[in-house]
């Protein structure tokens, strides 16, 4: 499969086969209600699906890279097709025998580029597709060697119930440490983390920090300090390369949802495109809840302002709008900022309590229309 480049990411041909945004800040941000109709940005299609259970009417999931479509495609149909135990199975949650024999029962009921890009991909079905994306086989590998500089109990330790103030005081002592600095040196620089899909020349920072690996490694410390780890399966997948049970995934790996996701799968339109280019086809005033995670980081000033005035103009009054930061600073454009207002309060309730603490800013907007 042909790689292609889009600025300062390269779509190689697959990224990411999770999100690694928390799906519960984007609900407290995009304040969901029965027959809102949704813009998410695809990515793993995990939280595009798990909104289905706020009842929207629609979401439209949007993503630049076609990969990303193939992926939720991938588990719109065989949620279609499959019961729950067999789709567990089939995505690689469970042992399961023959994955690729499961495949051909509804392969061709995908389109004709999901079709033709997973058998292509006939390995990763085969091996259980869910954590084998190329950033998803990178956390596994960053796994495997923090489990062995930091030793299993150690790691085991800290998914121990404790409360918060037990916790802050086992993490600052076993893990802010010089030994997992070392890890996150190791791992977390731009050289490494360029062969995973971003180029060197898309770092710079705004926490103080001089490298990737220390920006990244302060965002750890909060979340192992600062949140529960209690049910942080994305915490669990950095350091054990998996989720801990299936009471701990997304909802919609959640057999108790199986069944109201299965009967809302059709209201998923999927769009390959650029964002800025798909909203301007979009009428005015139809969107309520706008999920942007980090996208402007890839745009320039310009392409940005572009963006946000178009949200303007195809958002209905009073909607909602969850906007991130990886590692470039993004804003709404300063001349917009009396019709897409910062919700103060609730931002720093979202960006203090996210689980997926690799991003630098999570942000809530309402719409002044």
């Amino acid at each position: 499969m042909k790689q292609e480049k889009k600025d300062q990411v390269e779509l190689f041909k697959l990224i990411f086969t999770l999100n690694w945004e928390d799906p519960e800040m984007d609900r407290m941000a995009l304040k969901i209600r029965p027959g809102d109709t949704m813009m998410t940005i695809t990515s793993g299609g995990c939280n595009t699906l798990s909104f289905l259970l706020q009842d929207p009417s629609i979401i439209y999931t949007v993503d630049i890279n076609p990969s990303q479509s193939y992926v939720i495609e991938l588990k719109i149909t065989a949620m279609k097709y499959l019961e729950y135990q067999e789709f567990i199975g089939f995505i690689g949650l469970s042992p399961i025998d023959d994955r690729l024999s499961i495949y051909n029962r509804f392969r061709y009921k995908m389109s004709e580029g999901a079709v033709k890009f997973w058998d292509y991909n006939s390995e990763i079905i085969r091996k259980g597709f869910l954590i084998n994306g190329r950033y998803e086989t990178f956390v596994k590998l960053v796994s495997r060697f923090v489990r062995l500089f930091e030793g299993n109990r150690r790691v085991n330790d800290l998914f121990n119930d404790r409360s918060p103030e037990d916790q802050k005081v086992f993490s600052q002592k076993e893990w802010d440490t010089g030994r997992t600095r070392f890890i996150f040196n190791a791992f977390f620089n731009k050289f490494i983390l360029a062969r995973r899909g971003l180029k060197a020349d898309y770092f710079t920072f705004d926490d103080g920090s001089n490298t990737f690996a220390e920006s990244f490694f302060k965002r750890f410390r909060k979340v192992i300090m600062d949140v529960p780890v209690k049910g942080n399966y994305f915490l669990h997948l950095y350091l054990k390369g998996c989720y801990k049970s299936l009471q701990e995934v997304p909802d919609y790996l959640k057999e108790g949802n199986f069944q109201t996701i299965k009967d809302r799968l059709d209201r998923i339109k999927i769009v390959t495109m650029d964002a800025q280019n798909w909203l301007p086809q979009m009428p005015s005033d139809s969107l309520d809840c706008f999920a942007l995670s980090n996208i402007c980081e890839l745009m320039s000033m310009e392409d940005t302002l572009k963006l946000f005035k178009e949200v303007i103009r195809t958002a209905r009054p009073e909607s909602h709008i969850c906007f991130r930061n990886l590692i470039i600073p993004r804003e709404v454009p300063e001349e917009l900022g009396d019709k897409i207002i910062k919700d103060i309060e609730l931002t720093n309730k979202i960006f203090n309590t996210d689980r997926s603490f690799v991003y630098s800013k999570v942000a809530a907007y309402k719409l002044n229309k």
